[in-house]
């Protein structure tokens, strides 16, 4: 009887998703991102990462630019930063075709995987211009 009345309640609830996404969704702030199980496309750069990466939107939906982070399950994390401008020659700036600037910073964990500097390394090289 108790599964009955589980069945019901799921079955009930079944109407209250949208068939079609709501309007306002179309005017959210906000840069749009499409994040898979492997790949990031912000529309302006899309690229490449592991599949057991977890991925973080940092930059505020309001806020120019984007800054997002891809974090290893050993805690390292590949920073990348939407800039206007290069800043300093001695930081890490990848300039794209379509004139996209980004800062790119790669903060390894204390104890580091075997396979997370190249598991970077491949990431930043799987960058292209949207």
């Amino acid at each position: 009887m108790l599964w009955l009345s589980v069945l019901s309640a799921t079955a009930a609830c079944g109407s209250l998703a949208p068939i079609e996404a709501p309007p306002h969704i179309g005017s959210a702030p906000g840069a749009a991102v499409v994040v898979t199980d492997k790949a990031f496309d912000a529309g302006l750069f899309r690229l490449e990462y592991p599949r057991d990466w977890t991925v973080v939107k940092a930059s505020p939906a309001n806020e120019r630019g984007m800054r997002v982070v891809f974090v290893a399950p050993d805690g390292g994390a590949v920073w990348l930063t939407q800039v206007d401008s290069i800043g300093s020659p001695d930081e890490d700036h990848l300039i794209l075709p379509n004139g996209v600037a980004l800062l790119a910073s790669i903060e390894a964990a204390e104890a580091p995987s075997a396979s997370f500097a190249a598991q970077a390394r491949q990431l930043l090289a799987s960058i292209r211009g949207g």
